[in-house]
């Protein structure tokens, strides 16, 4: 085979991706929820701690697009707002997993022996425990408030990554230009951080991608059950959260948020499907 059809084979996936209607969709609608977190002002002139008790518990309407809650604050105001406070606790949460846990991984896969069983050992224990629990656990260590349920949920997810990263790092280290880094006197490092760690890197982004959606369910089921952000601040669990006395009465308090977590997250783990070279970009 000629060398020329690897590059073929790889720009051949960019029609078929571009095509996509499903990935089109997702991609405009995480960039649309990324420019609302970055410039919430673009799409709401509403403050959204603003509270009229005349307009309270008022729905859907061409004036307040997704209603009012009990206080009278615009409903759309505030999940365009909570979605900064949210992208950046989950953007935080998967930062930590995917550094810690690939670090961990890689040391792992690439030391061997009596150290990799240790370590995966440990991992095992922390795969064995409910990401949800384990989160909850460290978050009651740490505290309340959106930075450290972002740290709770990132280190629930670390043992995900460690798993995945080490046994790339196996896989490559058993590759024939890895034996000749080693024959060619490489040192331990170059033919870790040069030779291991970026071919060992794609998968594990890629599973970045789809814990992402993950992050944010997780993110937003602590700040459901108050670990999160304090009102009045808005955060799109909290929302649901404040709207559940209210679902027979008012039920966009909690459909509307609701909804945008679960468009958010299914955008997030299309876009991560087709980031995957294993995954057709068709299905």
């Amino acid at each position: 085979m000629s060398d020329l059809s690897v590059p073929r084979a790889r720009n051949a996936r960019l029609p078929a991706f571009t095509q996509n209607i499903g990935i089109i969709l997702s991609l405009a609608l995480v960039a649309l929820i990324a420019l609302a977190a970055v410039v919430p002002s673009l799409f709401t002139h509403y403050d959204p701690l603003y509270a009229d008790t005349a307009a309270a518990l008022q729905g859907p309407s061409a004036a307040h697009w997704f209603g009012t809650d009990q206080f009278g604050r615009d409903l759309f105001a505030r999940v365009i707002y909570g979605a900064g406070p949210s992208l950046a606790a989950t953007a935080l949460a998967v930062a930590i997993a995917l550094v810690v846990g690939s670090l961990i991984g890689l040391i792992s896969g690439y030391l061997g022996g009596w150290a990799d069983a240790v370590i995966m050992r440990l991992v095992d224990v922390l795969l064995a425990i409910p990401g949800l629990l384990l989160s909850m656990a460290v978050v009651a260590a740490l505290g309340f408030g959106a930075t450290k349920v972002a740290i709770a949920v990132g280190i629930a997810s670390v043992a995900v990554f460690a798993r995945l990263m080490r046994a790339e790092v196996v896989r490559v280290a058993a590759s024939r230009y890895i034996e000749a880094a080693r024959l060619g006197g490489a040192s331990r490092l170059t033919i870790l951080f040069r030779h291991i760690l970026p071919n060992a890197a794609g998968t594990v982004l890629t599973l970045a991608a789809l814990e992402f959606g993950g992050a944010i369910l997780a993110i937003s089921a602590l700040s459901f059950l108050g670990y999160g952000a304090q009102p009045p601040q808005p955060e799109w669990g909290s929302l649901i959260s404040g709207g559940r006395d209210f679902i027979a009465v008012a039920p966009w308090l909690t459909l509307a948020p609701g909804l945008v977590i679960i468009a958010t997250v299914l955008a997030a783990n299309r876009i991560s499907r087709a980031l995957d070279p294993d995954q057709s970009l068709v299905k």
